[in-house]
């Protein structure tokens, strides 16, 4: 097996190196990766498109990268169909060739960087909806070389986390993602229940039509595509495109809490909102009270529309990201008594 050294591309644009890097077309080749590894003692990742990630100027063990990109049809009948997708397909792309074939569900997670292999570990949401939602399975390599099936029942699946996030930190024991399978609706059913989501269509949840529109007509609901649609215009308005602005997407997650702590915070104007068996609260909303919404330090600042995301301005390495992002931790602590988590991995 060849490998090379390479320079690890990532949305921050951050200064990234690997001894051994190895691209992977087929399970074959990626058995042989993980033998490699295992034979070399070097440990093992796969990185995608690196969109959600902090890379450490020295990425350590063998890099994988999966350049599967298929789709094929496992099962198709009048309300759903199953589909495995290859890990090394660009989300953003499945999204919308989901929808050009009258398969939905993903519309809501439209325009959201990294590839399909990525998805699951983070367990990427967005609007209401998580992708955890329409997993059925995840087709894995072990380290012990065996292919199996990760029933979306043993994935850990839970707020942006999963099994395979940790284990993405840890190369001596990482999995690599060979394939997601995905069961999608065939009817249009829209989720609005993200309000944000919901006023940018004008749509009247309490009627179930558009706004102005009498109530009870389906046709008068938005599309998956006119989703989809509304879902980008919002993206493209609050976040900053990496290729322009380099960043990671949201950088830390929003906290959750319980009923003591929710309380306390809407003494302060700040307002929760229920969440499973307690509350959630917008981190964005913190860090913005907290008045670092479009501060900056050197190459480092938080985007003027989004305060969750941190942008790479120039020339910004990893250290510099990080100590920024603790800045901001121990200020909402100090503030909020919250202490804030970083959605991206942390990747050495």
């Amino acid at each position: 097996m060849i490998t090379e050294p390479r320079q690890l591309p990532n949305t921050l644009r951050l200064p990234a190196n690997a001894q051994t890097a190895i691209d992977l077309s087929s399970q074959a080749d990626a058995i042989e990766a993980v033998a490699y590894a295992s034979k070399a003692k070097c440990g093992l990742r796969c990185l995608g498109e690196g969109s959600n990630v902090v890379l450490m100027p020295e990425v350590q063990g063998l890099v994988c990268y999966i350049k599967d990109t298929s789709i094929r049809v496992l099962s198709l009948d009048e309300n759903f169909v199953t589909i495995a997708v290859g890990a090394g397909k660009n989300w953003h792309e499945l999204v919308e060739e989901t929808l050009a074939q009258g398969w939905f569900g993903l519309e809501n997670l439209a325009l959201i960087p990294g590839s399909v292999g990525a998805a699951p570990i983070q367990n990427i949401g967005a609007y209401g909806v998580e992708v955890a939602q329409f997993i059925e399975s995840v087709n894995v390599i072990d380290p012990d070389q065996n292919v199996r099936d990760i029933p979306a029942s043993a994935c850990g699946f839970a707020y942006r986390d999963s099994v395979f996030k940790a284990r993405l930190a840890a190369a001596d024991n990482a999995l690599i993602i060979l394939s997601v399978t995905l069961r999608l609706q065939r009817r249009p059913k829209v989720n609005l229940s993200y309000a944000e989501l919901a006023e940018a269509l004008e749509f009247d949840a309490g009627k179930g039509a558009m706004a102005g529109k009498p109530s009870g007509q389906a046709r008068n609901a938005p599309t998956p595509t006119q989703v989809a649609a509304a879902v980008m215009a919002i993206r493209r308005n609050k976040l900053p495109d990496p290729n322009e602005h380099p960043n990671a997407g949201s950088f830390f997650k929003n906290p959750v809490i319980d009923d003591k702590t929710a309380r306390r915070l809407e003494t302060l104007a700040i307002k929760p909102y229920p969440f499973a068996d307690g509350y959630k609260v917008s981190a964005a909303q913190l860090i913005d009270s907290a008045g670092w919404k479009g501060t900056r330090s050197g190459d480092v600042g938080c985007w003027p529309n989004q305060p969750l995301v941190l942008v790479n301005y120039g020339q910004a390495s990893a250290q510099d990201l990080l100590g920024f992002a603790q800045e901001i931790q121990r200020s909402v602590a100090e503030r909020f008594e919250i202490q804030l988590e970083l959605e991206p991995s942390v990747v050495s």
